[in-house]
């Protein structure tokens, strides 16, 4: 860290100097323009004029299996890099059919050039093409569809609409990296905050609460995917007391996920209230008489149990939209 005292001319105009190891490797001279912007903490940005930040990123193929590179590929993504370039000696079959399968489930990201060894895919997706409160309503209502149709085809034991369940997840999921993609282009380039007219303190708000919405459309899918182990019918008295459970859950995430769209904090501490009656909901939610279905309703009651928990998180969040200056 370098330390610069605040001089003043004549004419009363405030002036640092620069370090000089910094401006020269900057490119910066006698004449150069820089940019200075304002930043809502009171802090200043000194941008040179021309200088471009390295956006691309080269990953080595070589020994790795699949499993390695779709990981490593949305870790670059959601990091925010632009350029994403693999290479190997003769990249295999099945590394290229990994690559093009974890190009198809980020939103933006096409391979633009490929060879025998080499593959290089560009995001092509804005910011501006996804604000992030419309994102984060689209997330919410992909989860909480999920969640309702989850629990229709475990009740109905649908196996149909169970295995849809386990296909819409996959948009979700997309969704939430675009955010977390944003999220990690705002902690690189703090001149994106004036761009799309909101703070990285905002947007790491909804970021959670986008991660939040995506855990609960995982519980749909493991509510969906427990249909499978279903035995025999479904009692009366257990049915009812799932219905139940579920419409509690998903009102309490509505109320939660509005709350925190409208700042509102009377609405947040509303829906925390709610957390009062959870040793109620567990004891609902104990299994009785459940015979070859046990391990299936252990689930289904442990998955909304943690959707009640997971909206609590979100009213919480929108408890934090009542700081000073987070909205402006």
């Amino acid at each position: 860290m370098n330390k610069r005292s605040v001089q003043v001319t004549g004419g009363g105009t405030y002036f640092v100097t620069l370090p000089k190891a910094w401006a020269t490797g900057v490119g910066i001279h006698r004449g150069s323009e820089v940019m200075v912007v304002e930043n809502e903490t009171g802090s200043l940005l000194l941008m040179p004029e021309g200088l471009k930040m390295e956006n691309s990123v080269r990953l080595s193929l070589e020994g790795k299996d699949a499993v390695w590179i779709q990981r490593a590929i949305i870790s670059c993504y959601v990091t925010g890099f632009d350029v994403i370039e693999v290479d190997g000696t003769r990249i295999s079959a099945g590394q290229r059919r990994a690559v093009r399968q974890v190009a198809q489930s980020l939103v933006g990201l096409e391979i633009m050039d490929e060879s025998q060894d080499s593959i290089v895919l560009h995001c092509l997706v804005s910011m501006r093409d996804f604000a992030a409160e419309a994102t984060l309503r689209r997330i919410y209502a992909i989860t909480q569809a999920m969640l309702s149709d989850a629990v229709s085809a475990f009740l109905s034991r649908d196996a149909t609409l169970a295995n849809d369940v386990v296909e819409r997840d996959i948009e979700a999921d997309r969704l939430t990296r675009v955010m977390s993609r944003e999220l990690g282009l705002l902690l690189r380039d703090l001149l994106l905050e004036k761009e799309i007219g909101m703070s990285r303190i905002l947007f790491h708000e909804y970021h959670g609460v986008a991660k939040i919405l995506e855990r609960i459309g995982d519980h749909a899918v493991q509510i969906s995917r427990a249909v499978a182990g279903l035995r025999e019918p479904i009692d009366a008295d257990t049915i009812s007391r799932i219905e139940r459970l579920k419409e509690n859950a998903e009102k309490i995430v509505l109320q939660s996920v509005d709350a925190f769209l409208k700042a509102d904090l009377e609405a947040a501490s509303s829906a925390l209230s709610e957390r009062e009656n959870t040793h109620k909901w567990e004891e609902e939610a104990q299994l009785q008489n459940v015979g070859r279905n046990a391990l299936s309703l252990a689930v289904i009651f442990g998955s909304l149990l943690r959707v009640r928990d997971y909206a609590f998180n979100i009213a919480e969040a929108a408890l934090n939209m009542g700081v000073p200056h987070l909205q402006s």
